[in-house]
């Protein structure tokens, strides 16, 4: 016989409570990744491993002459037309569930793997254009000219990017976090580069934590637009001609110059990098994919359901749900014969390093 169960002695209350489950799934988190959203995407027919996109070269006065009355020019004009192969690979992924396992799970297990692999695609594909645009830029600059696209806020650029990530390294978080200076640097290198705009603006691509300094800084909130409508999703902030996006996969870097190292939310790193993308229209190039058997869109990957039985599966155990894409990315900066950078070719991107303050 069980003990004496009084107000004061309820040892066997436990053994006799109904735990109640809600069957409302809480939100998980989630990404804002909005890259996808600003390159050229290119249709693709599932023929070949790669998309070609073409350029015009650049304006020049090199073969404009004065004429004179009834002489005809000898020095021709020539339209170069560079180009740039995006090379594009099979990303997918699998899951199998059990019938058991929808029997008796109090959730729509098939749902909720359904939504969950689909943002694992979008955060897959995002970090390729992501990755892409990173390893796209040199080293040394000269490959452009005089042309600075990896910028470093607190750091006068020398033309070596790995000497200016050393010295952006060795600064303080205070010293090396992002300024109007550093931003303004950014968009007057585009201009000067002649990229044209994204819908009238450049489009700052920027982490959460570089905006965490953004929104202190007296200099920002007196001079940027708050309000700056829908036509930019995510977007926070604009100013000197740029619409400043918040987005949540950033490049990051510890001490090593273009090493990847994720942001660790339980050990925070004080010296870590955050990488901002500043972008100009046509700037990197996608693949537009439709729902045919090469894959999808990255805004709304294709997943595929199985739920009858076969040959495989004659006793309709397991349903599998996937998802698979035909995927790639690459700064479109164009060459002239597949491998020399076509003349007066430039990025139509920056990448802008600083550190952030927040802990």
């Amino acid at each position: 016989m069980g003990a004496l169960v009084t107000t004061s002695n309820p040892t066997d209350f436990a053994g006799r409570l109904q735990t109640y489950f809600n069957p409302k799934l809480l939100k998980s988190l989630q990404d804002e990744l909005h890259l996808a959203e600003y390159g050229l995407k290119g249709k693709y027919p599932s023929n070949g491993t790669s998309i070609r996109f073409f350029r015009p070269r650049t304006a020049s006065r090199a073969s404009v002459v004065t004429v004179s009355e009834g002489t005809t020019p000898t020095n021709l004009t020539e339209v170069a037309v560079g180009y740039i192969d995006v090379a594009l690979t099979q990303r997918g992924a699998l899951a199998k569930i059990t019938d058991i396992v929808q029997a008796v799970d109090l959730l729509n297990t098939v749902q909720t793997y359904v939504a969950t692999m689909g943002a694992d695609a979008a955060l897959d594909l995002d970090t390729i254009i992501r990755n892409a645009l990173v390893t796209g830029l040199n080293d040394s600059d000269a490959t452009y000219g005089t042309a600075y696209f990896e910028r470093f806020s607190g750091v006068t650029n020398t033309g070596d990017s790995s000497d200016d990530f050393t010295t952006h390294l060795a600064l303080t978080r205070a010293n090396g976090k992002i300024t109007r200076a550093s931003h303004i640097g950014c968009v007057t290198q585009l201009k000067a580069a002649k990229v044209p705009m994204i819908n009238g603006r450049y489009v700052a691509v920027t982490p959460a934590e570089v905006i965490h300094d953004m929104r202190q800084d007296t200099t920002w909130v007196a001079g940027a637009v708050q309000d700056v409508g829908t036509l930019w999703k995510r977007a926070q902030m604009m100013l000197d001609g740029c619409v400043i996006v918040e987005a949540t996969n950033p490049w990051v870097e510890d001490d090593t110059y273009k090493s990847y190292d994720a942001v660790d939310s339980t050990s925070p790193k004080n010296g870590l990098v955050f990488s901002s993308l500043y972008l100009g229209k046509d700037a990197f190039g996608v693949p537009e994919l439709s729902n045919n058997k090469a894959g999808s869109s990255p805004y709304g990957p294709k997943m595929i359901l199985l739920t009858a039985p076969d040959k495989a599966d004659p006793l309709n155990l397991v349903v599998t749900v996937g998802w698979k894409a035909y995927y790639g990315a690459a700064p479109l900066i164009v060459t002239s014969d597949g491998s020399t950078v076509a003349t007066g070719e430039v990025p139509r991107y920056i990448q802008l390093r600083s550190k952030s303050t927040f802990v």
